[in-house]
């Protein structure tokens, strides 16, 4: 992460601060992308624990960008777990270093289809409830799952959880990241109306992909 500030931090920045729990595979990654489309699009490749993955660097510095110009973190939410921090960080050239919830089994994403077993869908629920009046994105491509997209906005406020659940094929885009931005830095006249107790109003969550069991 970003290194902290020792300057006393307000309350309204204190209220605006958000973190962002990030998925690597359908969201970063999008492999295969045909040579022609990676081209257009700026796409690099890179080799990381066995694997090759179809990234864009506009994207990746997007995360670097973020957590030294707004009040965000970002966390590490895959089944990469601590290869985000040892292989993926430094092959990505990221300036930042991020936290990282580590898979806690063999599951992978098997159970992303149910939030009560999923163990990312348990991972956010332990943070949102030790984290009361905490502002969170998820943005994991398995959020496209009917029943647990459906879970988290029934129990969250859209203004304290916002889902982002990218195609896996294509992964983050731009109007993804504006999203994120406009989220992490609300302009004045959205900020009153922030309600971060379950219950709140809901919207939907920006899901433009089918469901599937890939991280």
């Amino acid at each position: 992460m970003a290194a902290a500030s020792s300057a006393p931090v307000s309350a309204r920045r204190q209220a605006r601060h958000v973190t962002v729990f990030l998925d690597v595979d359908g969201v970063l990654n999008s492999y295969p992308v045909p040579k022609l489309r990676g081209m257009a699009e700026g796409r690099k490749k890179l080799h990381a624990w066995h694997y090759e993955l179809h990234y864009r660097p506009s994207v990746v510095e997007f995360f670097d960008r973020i957590v030294e110009t707004h009040e965000v973190d970002v966390v590490w939410l895959s089944t990469w777990s601590q290869r985000c921090k040892s292989e993926l960080e430094p092959k990505f050239g990221l300036r930042n270093s991020f936290d990282v919830i580590e898979m806690p089994d063999e599951t992978h994403n098997r159970f992303a289809h149910d939030p009560q077993q999923w163990w990312k869908a348990r991972a956010m629920e332990d943070w949102l409830a030790t984290h009361e009046h905490g502002r969170a994105i998820w943005i994991d491509d398995d959020l496209a799952w009917p029943a647990t997209r459906d879970y988290f906005l029934k129990h969250y406020s859209p203004n304290r959880l916002k889902l982002i659940a990218p195609d896996f094929a294509h992964g983050l885009t731009k109007a993804h990241l504006k999203e994120i931005r406009e989220f992490a830095y609300p302009k004045a006249s959205s900020q009153k109306t922030i309600d971060t107790k379950p219950g709140g109003p809901m919207t939907k969550a920006s899901t433009t992909s089918d469901p599937k069991g890939t991280s």
